[in-house]
């Protein structure tokens, strides 16, 4: 698990200053990059020097409490499952201690070149590592 702690900002909010629907999944790839950022690996690497690109296939959010402006909040990034060739990641959003949302997000690894769906590279499944110790990633099944 990775747990990052933030503010919401006004220009993630709508008119009421409550958290635009649509915000909630950013926060779940801010996560991702923040924790990647911990393993000394960015998405600008990836996408200017590697041979593959993490597109996104699947996301869903649940809602349960609001976040207004200026709400201090913890995101707990988890690895759901690995699959041959794409990993799901979820986030509980806490405020105080209380869920607020819940984000899930499938990611899938394409060859750059190919667009088509590609092993999961060792690179990331060091990276993957560091978010859980339920999960196998030696033997990946498919999804």
């Amino acid at each position: 698990m990775f747990v990052l702690r933030r503010t919401i900002f006004l220009r993630e909010t709508d008119a009421t200053g409550v958290l635009y629907f649509s915000e909630q999944l950013k926060l779940g790839l801010e996560a991702l990059e923040a924790f990647f950022l911990t393993k000394k690996f960015t998405l600008q690497q990836m996408i200017e020097k590697g041979d593959f690109l993490l597109p996104i296939v699947h996301a869903e959010a649940d809602y349960r409490l609001p976040l207004f402006v200026g709400d201090e909040v913890e995101i707990h990034l988890f690895l759901e499952e690995v699959g041959t060739s794409s990993f799901t990641l979820q986030t509980r959003i806490l405020k105080n201690g209380e869920e607020a949302g819940t984000t899930k997000i499938v990611h899938v690894i394409v060859g750059r070149e190919s667009g088509k769906p590609i092993p999961i590279p060792e690179l990331i499944l060091s990276k993957l590592r560091g978010l859980s110790s339920n999960v196998a990633l030696s033997k990946p099944r498919e999804l």
